[in-house]
């Protein structure tokens, strides 16, 4: 018995000088470990917009307006709450945007959102269709209904992503920024200059010394 005591006893010495000391897991700092999109850098809004702004702004309430109906339907018809919240947040983006005189900044968030929520919509619908044994259009007028707006979410949100690059590349561009409010102000300092006296010159006149009269 006192043998296989102190056998034993043996085993868990070599036991325990066999096991190492794990090194320390290092731990990822988390702006190292965090995921970064790379973006360019959101234009600063400010000033009055440019005529090309303008000139966007009709297709601009056309597709808010088509992204209101679809948000709209999906919340209270479909009874789709989350997707239906989500789509929300972009359209209010855009509807401010719209508010502040086609504010740029809020247009490019606008338009992020709208490319992001549209792309889901648009792979939910087809899932949806893949999957459903039927035919798309059926004599059920709910039905075709909830396919119209199943089919209208994707497309006006993936429409203003669209118009959202168009409007980003468009803003501040040579053309645009000569024409409009833009221009009406350049026009201004241009008279202030016309108006200064034609006879004056820079650096002219006769000398002057310290004592002279």
């Amino acid at each position: 018995l006192a043998q296989a005591i102190s056998a034993s006893s043996a085993r868990r010495r070599r036991r325990r000088s066999s096991r190492r000391p794990r090194p320390p897991v290092a731990k990822l700092n988390g702006a190292a470990a965090a995921m970064f999109i790379p973006l360019p850098a959101m234009p600063a809004g400010g000033g009055p917009p440019s005529q090309y702004m303008l000139s966007m702004r009709p297709y601009f309430l056309v597709v808010l307006v088509a992204q209101s109906i679809a948000v709209t339907m999906q919340v209270f018809f479909l009874l789709e709450i989350l997707p239906g919240f989500i789509n929300a947040i972009a359209l209010g983006l855009g509807w401010y945007a719209y508010s502040k005189n086609m504010h740029i900044t809020f247009i490019c968030y606008w338009g992020m959102m709208c490319l992001i929520n549209g792309a889901f919509d648009l792979v939910r619908f087809i899932d949806a269709a893949v999957h459903y044994g039927g035919p798309l259009i059926s004599d059920s007028a709910a039905r075709n209904l909830q396919l119209a707006v199943h089919v209208l979410g994707p497309l006006s949100f993936l429409t203003g992503a669209y118009l959202a690059y168009r409007m980003y590349n468009g803003h501040d561009s040579p053309e645009a920024m000569g024409r409009g409010d833009w221009a009406s102000a350049r026009s201004e300092s241009a008279s202030f200059a016309a108006q200064r006296p034609a006879s004056f010159r820079t650096f002219a006149g006769e000398g002057q010394r310290l004592g002279n009269s």
